[in-house]
């Protein structure tokens, strides 16, 4: 991705980057287009990844000295940092952040008695390779110990193109969930519809041009129109026939029809839907069959069975 490099260089805090995953890259590359080289990066193997022009050293030759230590390693390897990081050493005037979205910054407790600031800064976005993702217009989620630091790491975020909000500690593992039912499942979702689509024997380019057109026609519209004028199909109608057709259909497909379910219940829950009774009979009459042992047999247990 090219850098835009701006004439005046590091005014801002002086920022080190411990760990650099996919998300690292991208705030490397984001740091740069803001003017603010990153002080150093630093890797356990310093030899195992590097980006061009950039300061890539070990822990051991580390100075650990920016204002700013942010770490991009996983979640797991979050703890181990920290340990190291507050080992035999004063933090004192420096803030430590991490980007988990779901841990707090509690996991950060042993850098703060080292004298750290400390902070969660994360970004509302995916970042599924390593190629850096533009930081501008991108939603930050901050989570800080004291006004002062999300007052700083604010500023912080809006150099570098962000836009950041206010997230606190007691929320933080349902604001990721959240996150994760609108990315990664959501991704899960149209799979499990294109494979839907490919049981009724649909090609596969012909199942994912299929999904592709109802999943980005609803989401332009969700975001456009707001959830509850956007639904349709046979929950809106009422349609209980129809919804026992496809629980039928799906019958011999247990994963499709647990996502199909769960999401039917959900509807029936939050969105306008017709003759609810009539659906929830529908979506019950489909377990009880299951229950009982008389859904259909899944394609070949029969042959299987006269074998």
């Amino acid at each position: 991705m090219p850098v835009t490099r701006h004439a005046k260089r590091n005014t801002g805090p002086s920022v080190a980057l411990i760990g650099l995953g996919n998300w690292g890259t991208s705030l490397a590359y984001g740091l740069l287009s803001a003017g603010m080289t990153p002080r150093e990066i630093i890797l356990r193997n310093s030899t195992s990844r590097r980006l061009s022009g950039l300061p890539a050293l070990s822990w051991k030759k580390a100075r650990l000295d920016a204002k700013i230590l942010w770490l991009c390693v996983p979640d797991s390897a979050i703890p181990e940092v920290v340990a190291r990081l507050a080992e035999g050493r004063s933090l004192r005037g420096q803030t430590v952040v991490h980007s988990s979205g779901a841990l707090t910054v509690d996991v950060l407790e042993a850098v703060r008695k080292a004298g750290a600031l400390t902070a969660a800064v994360h970004p509302v976005m995916t970042f599924p390779t390593r190629s850096p993702v533009p930081l501008s217009r991108v939603l930050f989620g901050v989570e800080a110990s004291s006004p002062a630091v999300r007052g700083r790491l604010n500023a912080l975020i809006r150099r570098l193109g962000g836009t950041p909000f206010r997230i606190d500690s007691s929320g933080k593992a349902l604001y990721h969930a959240a996150g994760t039912l609108a990315s990664p499942l959501l991704v899960s979702v149209l799979t499990a519809a294109i494979e839907t689509a490919r049981a009724a024997g649909l090609r596969q380019h012909d199942a994912s041009d299929m999904v592709q057109a109802l999943a980005q026609a609803t989401v332009r519209n969700v975001f456009t129109q707001g959830a509850h004028s956007s639904f349709s199909g046979p929950f809106a109608r009422g349609d209980a026939s129809t919804v026992k057709l496809h629980l039928q259909a799906l019958d011999g497909h247990p994963i499709l029809e647990g996502v199909y379910r769960s999401l039917a219940v959900h509807a029936l829950e939050s969105l306008p839907v017709r003759d609810r009774p009539a659906l929830l009979r529908a979506l019950a009459a489909g377990r009880n069959r299951k229950a009982s042992g008389t859904g259909r047999p899944r394609p070949g247990a029969g042959s299987a069975q006269r074998a």
